[in-house]
């Protein structure tokens, strides 16, 4: 398996007038692959039916936000965390910081050590 990447000018972010361009690998070419082609791969590889994988799925898309909005960390295994992490204005005091200074909200993914070294084996092909 090949990783595609392609090459991209990029000008320095923050400088007025774009300062100095710089060319970037950026990783391309992405397909996408729905839960019901994910829940079918799945189940050749077990003795879980294929209608089976895509229920304990679906569930898990609805529970994990429900779980993390109630303050959990959902670690799952090899697979890997999730958790949620909040962005917001800063305050010169503690007393200054209250809801109104958050201003988003986002899910992180931390992957497992067997994602994370299997990721390490990755070769690339250029493209374009």
């Amino acid at each position: 398996m090949a990783v595609n990447y392609k090459i991209v000018k990029t000008a320095t972010p923050g400088v007025k007038g774009g300062g100095a361009y710089r060319y970037y690998p950026r990783v391309c070419s992405r397909r996408k692959m729905d839960l019901i082609e994910l829940s079918k791969r799945i189940s050749k590889m077990c003795t879980l039916h294929a209608a089976d994988v895509n229920a304990v799925l679906t569930i898990l898309t609805t529970e994990l936000p429900d779980l993390l909005l109630d303050n959990y960390t959902i670690q799952l295994g090899e697979f890997g965390t999730f958790s949620l992490h909040a962005s917001g204005e800063p305050s010169d005091s503690p007393e200054d910081v209250n809801e109104s200074k958050i201003t988003g909200l986002k899910v992180a993914f931390r992957p497992g050590k067997a994602i994370k070294d299997e990721l390490k084996s990755a070769h690339f092909v250029k493209v374009g």
